[in-house]
């Protein structure tokens, strides 16, 4: 009998490579875990968030586990839509509204699609609608303190899971300025409490030596509605003007001086402004670079003005790496001289989210949802001006989100 060589050769090559090929998956799936598959496609979401259009591409990957990335193995939800209603925080909006359609478009063609309507309506009137359950989830900057979570106790734990990472943009409409001016935080916090009035204030002039400021009175800009970019600034402010701490403090709602100009929503702050000359406001830095605002640069603890960049939110979370291991929801405003390029008004928005659901179907769509989001979703961060999420916070996340129970069952992966 005659052998074909080359045929022996060719037979022996392609057993070899589907013997590796069988090994690899073996051991894929041994790391993985009994019932976990991954498979990662690109989705491109588009979606009209107020005051801007945003596009976002970002590959993602799809059944972590069974279901959809987590899931109970005793549990499977009943086929049929899961419609979840959430809302809070316009810092996180132009972000959520791209998660909810893109994980609204990866579970589409499941047995139980996962669709959530989220409304940015400001922080407070998200803490508001997860407390009073209107919302299964709550966005927002600011968290809950313990003495309001007190008069909840019967409730279960409220978990507050960060969620994205950006920073409180500070802009301004100058006729004839196109420069990005520099600001320390005494200055900011003299301007919206009114001891600076005008923008060629020597305190002003002499942080900006080449720039030409006018004699005309300033406009501060802030927003009316119960905030947590707010909070975020006014927490900030304290840390550098006694007299505010004292006189306006910090909060979600602050006392403004009443002659200011305000307006709801980040994206009216920035529209006021974008449309008030001479005024100056503060936002997320989406909605600034979004409606071709220019942001100042901060001055912050080492001396270095920083604009609101990626860049400068991580480096203001890597500073408060230790702290964050132990308190997801420490403060990240001014970090130490040692954080050189940390931009001064850094902040995490959070999921607010009772762990101790009363309905199956929405503890489990909750918890897929947010594990994705925390992991697969910082996917979509820097095309949006956002920072993804730190490793450490991440695995902290993924701890947080592992409490959500119906019954004390909890959702993860088996």
């Amino acid at each position: 009998m005659n052998f074909n060589r080359r045929a022996i050769n060719t037979t022996t090559t392609a057993l070899a490579v589907i013997l590796i090929i069988v090994i690899i998956a073996f051991a894929a799936y041994a790391a993985i875990g009994v019932g976990k598959t991954t498979v990662t496609e690109t989705e491109t979401i588009s979606t009209t968030v107020t005051g801007s259009a945003t596009t976002a591409t970002a590959t993602v990957a799809v059944n972590e586990c069974p279901g959809t990335n987590i899931t109970l193995s005793s549990y499977t939800p009943p086929a049929g839509k899961i419609s979840l209603t959430a809302g809070g925080s316009t810092f996180v909006n132009p972000i959520m509204q791209v998660w909810v359609a893109a994980y609204g478009n990866l579970t589409e063609n499941e047995a139980a699609p996962v669709l959530i309507n989220y409304a940015g309506v400001g922080s407070s009137s998200g803490q508001m609608g997860v407390l009073a359950n209107t919302f299964a989830y709550a966005g927002s900057d600011a968290p809950l303190s313990a003495s309001v979570l007190a008069g909840y106790k019967s409730s279960g734990p409220m978990l507050q899971i960060p969620e994205a990472l950006g920073g409180v943009a500070i802009f301004y409409n100058i006729p004839g300025v196109s420069t990005n001016l520099n600001f320390t935080g005494p200055v900011l916090a003299a301007i919206w409490n009114g001891s600076i009035t005008t923008w060629n204030d020597p305190r002003i002039t002499a942080l900006n030596p080449g720039a030409t400021l006018p004699s005309a009175t300033i406009v501060p800009v802030h927003r009316s509605d119960g905030s947590g970019t707010t909070y975020a600034l006014s927490t900030y402010l304290a840390t550098q003007s006694p007299s505010w701490a004292s006189t306006i403090g910090v909060g979600t709602s602050i006392n403004w001086p009443t002659s200011e100009e305000s307006a709801k929503g980040s994206s009216g702050v920035a529209g006021l402004v974008s449309t008030t000359p001479d005024s100056i406001g503060y936002a997320d830095s989406h909605y600034a670079l979004s409606n071709n605002l220019l942001s100042a640069d901060i001055q912050n603890a080492a001396g270095k003005y920083v604009a609101p960049t990626v860049a400068g939110f991580s480096a203001a979370a890597a500073a408060a790496a230790s702290t964050l291991s132990t308190n997801a929801t420490a403060t990240i405003v001014n970090p130490p001289a040692s954080a050189a390029t940390a931009y001064p008004i850094s902040t995490f928005t959070y999921f607010l989210v009772w762990a101790n659901q009363s309905n199956e179907a929405t503890a489990w769509a909750l918890a897929n949802f947010m594990n994705w989001v925390v992991t697969y979703g910082q996917s979509y961060s820097t095309g949006l001006n956002y920072s993804p999420l730190p490793p450490s916070t991440v695995t902290a996340d993924q701890h947080l989100v592992s409490q959500i129970n119906f019954n004390g069952q909890t959702f993860t992966c088996p």
